[in-house]
């Protein structure tokens, strides 16, 4: 009898963990060799970062608070999107615009035989690693948000911040991750990455700028409130726990129905080469 690939569940994790640092370490040899990517890719970062601070600036010219929010508050939060859509771009974005050509072009037949999680690998395979240096820009920007706004912030407030950012990651990733899924119906999903990333950009903006429906819709339908407004307000100091635990809960459901509908689409799916 043959022996398993992997002993226990812990085990296959780790494998999967090891293999995640391979794709990462080949992002960064492969950067290596297109030196003027790395630099072109900071250039559009720091030009789309300043034209995401002009309305800002813009805006409190003629007041000093907008429904509770100051300028420098607003601009940390200019900096919390930097860093989450920086993050998506680096290491999400890479994969899900490949779904189209995965299903029609039968890569995803070879993805099957491997021995490994195929929607891991769909959906983590690609890493664009010149992105992170919009990660570094919107940590500057946010740091002197902070430092202007005279907040504070301390440990639990900090800790409460980066939790929710990171649910609001694994959220913004379910939902293109659900999208894209949708080509093992649709066959491309191309116009639909287009409507994700322009719904995103409302991140950039705090939530009570818009209306109670679109709040509903920013923080349970497309949770772009959770990566960007609530990791603000919690270096504020204005959230509790309670937001914590339930954008924890979330991104476990969102995780969860993410699953479902990938298993359910590999039910459907025909192979492109067939």
């Amino acid at each position: 009898m043959s022996t398993p690939l992997d002993r226990n569940w812990m085990h296959k994790q780790w494998r999967h963990l090891r293999l995640w640092r391979r794709f990462f370490a080949q992002a960064v040899v492969r950067e290596t060799h297109y030196r003027a990517h790395f630099l072109t890719t900071l250039l559009v970062g720091l030009v789309q970062l300043g034209l995401g601070i002009v309305p800002t600036l813009l805006l409190f010219g003629f007041t000093s608070e907008v429904h509770g929010w100051s300028r420098a508050e607003v601009i940390a939060l200019v900096g919390v999107y930097q860093i989450v859509t920086g993050l998506m771009a680096t290491f999400v974005a890479p994969n899900m615009n490949r779904m189209t050509s995965y299903l029609t072009e039968g890569e995803l037949d070879v993805v099957l035989l491997r021995p490994v999680s195929s929607q891991f690998y769909l959906t983590l395979r690609w890493i664009n690693i010149a992105e992170l240096t919009n990660v570094a820009s919107g940590i500057v920007v946010l740091v002197i948000g902070l430092v202007q706004s005279d907040l504070r912030p301390g440990f639990g407030q900090v800790v409460q911040a980066v939790v929710l950012a990171g649910c609001g990651l694994v959220l913004l990733t379910a939902v293109w991750s659900a999208m894209s899924f949708l080509a093992f119906w649709l066959q491309s999903v191309g116009p639909i990455g287009v409507v994700y990333l322009s719904a995103v950009e409302a991140g950039r903006y705090p939530l009570v700028f818009f209306p109670v429906a679109v709040r509903a819709f920013l923080t349970f339908a497309f949770p772009v409130a959770f990566a960007t407004t609530y990791p603000v307000r919690a270096l504020a100091g204005d959230l509790g726990w309670g937001w914590v635990a339930l954008g924890a809960g979330l991104a476990v459901v969102a995780m969860t129905l993410v699953r479902l509908l990938w298993r359910r689409g590999l039910l459907t799916y025909a192979s492109a080469s067939s």
